[in-house]
């Protein structure tokens, strides 16, 4: 499972637990909102994010169509500047250790 894969798994499972009012530990709960403020910022208004936080409230797995939309528009942004992608791998990174890996 690639970087963005694992990011877009752990983002789905916050969105999901978030609005069931199911916070993960303060430490882990703290990376994981900065996770999703970070994905936030740099897709803001992509509707592949949009679909996915739609899904979240029904689902902590996406569909497979919605989680290939997000990962592609992370996998662009990732390309595109280089700074966000040294910012998503260093999150997943202190993820990495305290999340289990998401489901395919």
């Amino acid at each position: 499972m690639t970087m963005v894969e694992l990011a877009v798994g752990w983002l789905a499972s916050h969105l999901w637990s978030r609005g069931r009012a199911e916070p993960a530990e303060p430490g882990v709960e703290e990376q994981l909102r900065g996770l999703a403020g970070l994905v936030h910022a740099k897709l803001d208004d992509d509707p592949a994010l949009r679909s996915l936080e739609l899904e979240a409230v029904e689902s902590p797995t996406p569909s497979a169509g919605t989680r290939r939309r997000v990962v592609r528009a992370l996998e662009d942004a990732v390309w595109t500047d280089p700074h966000f992608g040294e910012a998503l791998a260093a999150t997943v990174q202190r993820l990495g250790p305290v999340m289990p890996r998401p489901a395919d």
